[in-house]
Formats: C-alpha cells, structure tokens, sequence
C-alpha cells in the first residue's frame, strides 16, 4: 500500500502545484514593481540615536544626515526637538 501512495501523492503535488507556479499574465517576471513615488521623500542614514546618559544642563549635539531621495525638491520648513 505505501509504493502505491507515495507516486500517487507526488503525482496529485506535480499536477496541483503547477498552475501555481505561472503567473495570470502567462509570464514568470514575478510580481510588478512598486508604484513610483512622486514628490519630495526624505531618507536618513541613521533616523534614531542614542544619547546615552546626559547630565541635566549639559550640552548636548548631533548631527542627523539625510538626502532627498524624491522627485522634487525637499523643503524643510519647521524643525520640533523631541
């Protein structure tokens, strides 16, 4: 009984995983790319950084390095410390 399971059970895997595998298109370029984004798209090298313990009344300074990664220009217009 088990010789005649296992190429049954291969047989029903080969022939109900095959439309699986072709794409409704008839291609197999896989799934389509994201959609372009339009407009300004800011991206930070590191967006968060850890200050560590920082004694009340001492200076304290980061620099955060961005880019504009949009379609248009990037303007920064009003800056709230955390």
């Amino acid at each position: 009984m088990r010789f005649i399971l296992l190429p049954a059970l291969l047989l029903a895997a080969t022939v109900f995983a095959s439309p699986l595998a072709i794409s409704q298109d008839g291609d197999d370029l896989g799934p389509p790319p994201p959609p372009e984004v339009f407009g300004p798209r800011i991206l930070f090298d590191k967006p968060t950084f850890d200050w560590g313990e920082v004694v009340q009344g001492e200076i304290v300074e980061h620099t955060y390095h961005f880019r504009n990664i949009g379609t248009q220009v990037l303007r920064i217009t009003q800056v709230k410390p955390g």
